[in-house]
């Protein structure tokens, strides 16, 4: 493995600048080329620890060293002056030494780049905890001589990789059901404002309308459905295809029903989650046939709170605690399946 540097701050004049050091021989190269102001380097460092004072030879400067991660695999951060010839001076100090310059993505593992992208303050605080080196610290439990909490911390990475995957990509989360039972109505009351067609006139909506918005935190995409049921024409019949198409690639079905009329299902329950929608309606049917279906009100408002958060408990079961390490990329869900 090489040791490399990279600038993680803009190029250009700034106050304070702060540069990644990784690999076996990032400690060395420091312990030798860096005078604390108190007290004296240790022969290994521990994540967590850091110390003002200077580094350089007969050029040097006043800088923060801290440790990100430690054994095995050092990886230290330099904050320094944020002048253009200073950077330049710490870079060549340890390139002299055997180091290489390398692009801020790769030591990043694009995280940063991600985290721009984070759309509520939920999926940001998550991003910056792995940014802050939850991952790092978590890769050190996970290589546990104790098997079993080797494999307590694999278990429970694995259950947090579809998190992962929708720090910055929405989880997709349909409503469908029969013409005209308020799906339209449903998704306008989750969002606050009109954004599908809604109208007394059964089949309306006649192709899949989308709406992202934050449930609990969480980035959703909400898609209203054309009615299902045996298409008239032509065009209901593209909207109706479009419509299952959706539903099966969604992380989460939900199936409206009307209460206020005779229910109408989907040809394969599974996997379906149903409400009873215009429950401010008198009933024209036995709801409690149906009680694992949650009661709502389109119109009133009624049971949405409920409905919001049982959106939030199917998509994410067991958020991650403050600190606690996401797979994210790619590579970090490939290696919790690879670890054993």
């Amino acid at each position: 493995m090489q040791t490399t540097i990279a600038c993680l701050t803009a190029p250009g004049k700034a106050a304070i600048a702060t540069l990644a050091v990784r690999g076996p021989q990032a400690w060395a190269i420091t312990l030798a080329h860096f005078m604390p102001r108190k007290g004296s380097l240790p022969d290994t460092p521990d994540a967590g620890q850091y110390w003002y004072g200077r580094l350089g030879n007969e050029l040097a400067d006043d800088v923060v060293l801290a440790v990100k991660q430690g054994l095995p695999t050092i990886a230290l951060e330099v904050h320094c002056h944020g002048g253009v010839e200073v950077v330049r001076m710490i870079q060549e100090l340890y390139l002299e030494h055997g180091a290489i310059l390398s692009p801020w993505q790769d030591e990043t593992n694009g995280l940063f780049e991600t985290l721009a992208h984070a759309s509520t303050v939920r999926t940001a605080n998550i991003l910056l905890d792995q940014v802050s080196g939850a991952w790092q610290v978590c890769m050190r439990e996970l290589a546990d001589p104790d098997p079993v909490r080797g494999t307590q911390v694999r278990q429970r990475l694995a259950e947090l990789i579809p998190l992962g995957q929708h720090l910055v990509e929405p989880w997709q989360v349909v409503i469908a059901g029969a013409p005209n039972v308020g799906k339209s109505s449903l998704m306008n009351a989750l969002a606050g404002y009109t954004r599908s067609v809604v109208s007394p006139s059964a089949g309306t909506t006649r192709d899949t309308v989308a709406l992202r918005l934050a449930i609990d935190g969480w980035p959703v995409e909400i898609t209203d459905t054309a009615g299902i049921r045996a298409a008239t024409n032509d065009l209901e019949l593209q909207g109706i295809e479009r419509a299952q198409s959706v539903a099966r690639d969604a992380d989460l079905r939900l199936w409206l029903l009307d209460g206020s009329t005779g229910p109408i299902f989907p040809d394969d329950p599974v996997g379906w989650h149903f409400l009873i929608n215009k429950i401010d309606l008198p009933a024209a049917w036995d709801w409690q046939s149906l009680p694992e279906a949650l009661r709502i009100s389109a119109r009133t408002q009624t049971g949405l709170t409920e409905l919001c958060e049982m959106i939030s408990r199917q998509l994410v079961p067991q958020p991650p605690l403050p600190g606690e390490a996401v797979p994210v990329t790619a590579e970090q869900a490939a290696l919790v399946g690879k670890k054993r």
